[in-house]
């Protein structure tokens, strides 16, 4: 609908513009501090060791690399992201510290 004309979007709701909609700008450029998405990563546990980590993260980039992988993720709206395990721990530590913002300015009792 926005390609065909039918609908004007005024903004996204992530950090960044689309590649799929380039000119639209996101609601912080706007002034208004609202973000929201869905990501995806590899998660494994506490102890695994380094080098296993390494071995999942070698092959995941690679996979997030090829072509046609990465046309279909882009195609469906999302963005591409082959952050480091280190990346993605700060990553997963601020989410949830800007959503726990989010949760308790809201109000929202978790109990």
């Amino acid at each position: 609908m926005i390609t065909g004309g039918k609908l004007r979007p005024i903004a996204i709701a992530s950090a960044r513009r689309s590649e799929l909609l380039p000119d639209v700008p996101t609601f912080m450029e706007s002034g208004l501090d609202y973000r929201t998405g869905t990501w995806f990563g590899l998660l494994a546990p506490a102890k695994t060791p380094g080098t296993i980590v390494d071995q999942l993260h070698h092959a995941s980039v690679g996979v997030l690399q090829d072509p046609g992988v990465r046309a279909k993720i882009v195609e469906q709206g999302a963005e591409v992201v082959a952050s480091s395990p280190a990346e993605f721990r700060a990553f997963i530590k601020d989410e949830t510290e800007r959503l726990a913002g989010v949760i308790r300015g809201a109000g929202i009792s978790l109990d």
